[in-house]
């Protein structure tokens, strides 16, 4: 709705009560000014929210689902990041196409008819959606995979930040998803690590280089020693490394140069990833060869995009037989290894560019370990008291 506002106000040429709106005059109900309580101005009251009603029904019927995609899509193009872009188009298009058994295409629907119940329908064909067979000359485009509890978040937020932006546009007169419950984050699990212990972790980094082919690997090895996200290291230049402090350094946005990469905490601080060998050396080679543009590459020169990562993961778990395996597999681990070897969640959010309360959040599972926690109350105990230890007699 744009304009001032229509408020019922009395007019005295008119002898009742009247509102602008849309333009035009509407006479709501004839009589005296007995406001605010008399059966005149009640009367008015009543018409006024007919109307207001009325408007209502006939701005939400007039815009299709994929009107109102489409076109917050396009006022998002400029002002997100490409990966949230990206990954709103990608959740948005099969839910415009997804045809509901004896229905037209959710797309094509008005918005008012859009329910709750029709949208978790959608996110149970999500979950068992085939994989259709595709030549290797054909794969120009990503292959539909299947949907899990975080897949299925991020699209009921999507979808409703699109229709909240287009109730304050003046596109639809309300979210039809107002108010509807967004699942569960999930947490990986032990099952997304890459082993239980260093020696497994090893072993099992080993084979995945073994069947990576060369390019590759450097990418590889990164993700193993930096623990950081993937477009991370695939947005790295030279212009990033800070040889004297042997990292990566992405500014914050008061400082970020136009066309540099923005990271996830870009509006608070710098982005400092730390690097070791053999990751080190590896990038000082990548500087040498790369003076501009991404220092990780593919075989063709070109830089690593998302679904080269979700793709070549995707290959590694056929290949390897494990089902779990993700880019963000070589993150995990390094999370849960380093605060099983007791680092401070402090520490492991500032290595991470996480907040500390989403270090707490993915792994409580390993904050809460009761023997760990009475061995630190005892070692702050005996170390107050100025005594020795006792706990290499056991815990009864």
């Amino acid at each position: 709705m744009t304009g001032p506002k229509p408020s019922v106000n009395y007019w005295d040429s008119r002898k009742g009560y009247m509102c602008k709106f849309q333009g035009k005059q509407y006479l709501l109900c004839s009589g005296p000014d007995d406001g605010p309580t008399g059966p005149t101005y009640m009367k008015a009251l009543d018409e006024f929210t007919k109307l207001l009603k009325a408007e209502e029904r006939r701005r939400t019927c007039t815009q299709t689902v994929r009107e109102v995609l489409e076109r917050y899509l396009k006022f998002i193009s400029n002002k997100k990041k490409p990966g949230t872009m990206e990954i709103r188009q990608r959740s948005f298009e099969p839910f415009a196409n997804h045809r509901p058994t004896g229905g037209a295409c959710i797309g094509e629907k008005p918005v008012e008819s859009l329910t709750h119940v029709l949208v978790y329908d959608f996110l149970e064909h999500m979950e068992t959606v085939p994989r259709p067979h595709r030549r290797k000359l054909e794969q120009k485009r990503r292959k539909p995979v299947t949907w899990g509890p975080g897949s299925h978040r991020n699209f009921v937020i999507g979808i409703n930040a699109a229709f909240n932006w287009a109730v304050k546009s003046g596109l639809i007169a309300r979210n039809p998803l107002q108010g509807m419950d967004k699942p569960a984050g999930a947490s990986r699990g032990a099952e997304a690590l890459l082993g239980t212990n260093a020696k497994e972790i090893a072993e099992v980094h080993e084979r995945i280089m073994e069947v990576s082919r060369p390019h590759w690997r450097p990418f590889i090895q990164a993700l193993k020693d930096t623990g950081a996200r993937p477009g991370e290291l695939a947005a790295a230049t030279a212009a990033d490394f800070k040889p004297d402090m042997g990292a990566f350094v992405f500014h914050k946005d008061s400082n970020r140069r136009l066309g540099h990469f923005s990271h996830k905490t870009s509006k608070t601080k710098d982005r400092v990833i730390f690097l070791c060998e053999p990751t080190l050396g590896n990038v000082k080679e990548l500087v040498a060869k790369y003076p501009n543009g991404p220092l990780f590459r593919r075989r063709n020169g070109k830089a690593f995009g998302k679904v080269n990562f979700v793709d070549r993961f995707m290959k590694l778990r056929r290949r390897l037989k494990m089902p779990h395996l993700t880019a963000y597999s070589y993150r995990h681990t390094f999370a849960t290894e380093m605060l099983k070897a007791g680092m401070d969640v402090d520490t492991l959010a500032e290595l991470m560019g996480n907040s500390p309360a989403v270090i707490r959040l993915h792994y409580s599972h390993l904050l809460a370990d009761a023997k760990g926690l009475r061995e630190k109350l005892e070692r702050f105990r005996t170390a107050a008291a100025g005594t020795k230890s006792p706990l290499g007699a056991g815990v009864s």
